[in-house]
């Protein structure tokens, strides 16, 4: 499967045209996009390994603040 990848079934795939030669403006309109699919959260989110106990924790502790309670 290491075809070209078909922009029909992609599951994720943004893209952006340039217009009138205008880079700047495309640039913008890309990091809207990709700001809007979470893809930077994402990003982040995969820069380091969590292991998954710990990760219930974290959002044990976060269900906690949201609802008022404290720490």
């Amino acid at each position: 499967m290491n075809g070209p990848i078909d922009p029909l079934n992609c599951k994720r795939c943004i893209s952006v045209e340039v217009r009138n030669n205008d880079v700047e403006q495309a640039l913008r309109v890309l990091k809207r996009k990709l700001k809007k699919d979470n893809f930077f959260r994402e990003l982040q989110n995969k820069e380091y390994y969590i292991k998954p106990s710990v990760e219930r924790k974290l959002k044990k502790r976060r269900k906690k603040t949201v609802a008022g309670g404290s720490l």
